[in-house]
């Protein structure tokens, strides 16, 4: 049964999904770097992309039995993007992956990674550009070059129901499987 949520926020984006998440499962939620985060069961993990990884996931798999890992970048999600994600961070087979858009500040990052950014927005920024000289972007496409042109915006939307819906069945099923047990 998921019994918790961990997150890894740098510019605040994981934080609000946690949250909601948190809300909407009736479970509590508490950041990685808490020394005392503990688990009776199993655990959502929440956290930032950068080149592709998602930021802590090793740390926190070597402590925490994660059910699932909702990663959240700047970009588009896409099919190919989030198998690919998956793929790169050795999500093992039996753990759900989730690919979420999140908002981006690049005003909120320390000096070294900021710079990295700002480099990545402009590459960002002139793909999406000449994607739009071609066809219309789609909303998502639209935030991420917004963020990359302006260095923080929001995503299209706010949007976790996937992530929420999933964790609702599988609570569910736990429980009809205890029942069924007895």
């Amino acid at each position: 049964m998921i019994t918790a949520i961990v997150y890894n926020s740098e510019t605040g984006s994981c934080e609000r999904y946690a949250r909601e998440l948190s809300r909407a499962l009736h479970i509590p939620c508490e950041p990685l770097h808490k020394n005392h985060v503990r688990s009776d069961g199993k655990v959502i993990y929440v956290s930032w992309v950068m080149a592709g990884k998602v930021v802590g996931y090793p740390k926190a798999a070597k402590t925490l039995d994660i059910a699932a890992v909702v990663a959240v970048g700047m970009s588009p999600v896409t099919e190919k993007l989030t198998a690919a994600s998956r793929e790169k961070n050795q999500i093992p087979f039996g753990t759900e992956f989730f690919l979420l858009q999140g908002g981006f500040n690049i005003n909120k990052l320390n000096l070294p990674m900021k710079a990295a950014m700002t480099v990545m927005d402009k590459k960002i920024a002139r793909g999406l550009k000449a994607k739009q000289a071609q066809k219309p972007l789609t909303d998502q496409e639209e935030a991420t070059l917004n963020m990359a042109v302006n260095g923080q915006g929001e995503p299209a939307a706010w949007d976790c129901s996937e992530v929420i819906n999933w964790a609702k069945k599988e609570n569910q099923f736990f429980t009809q499987s205890r029942v069924l047990a007895k």
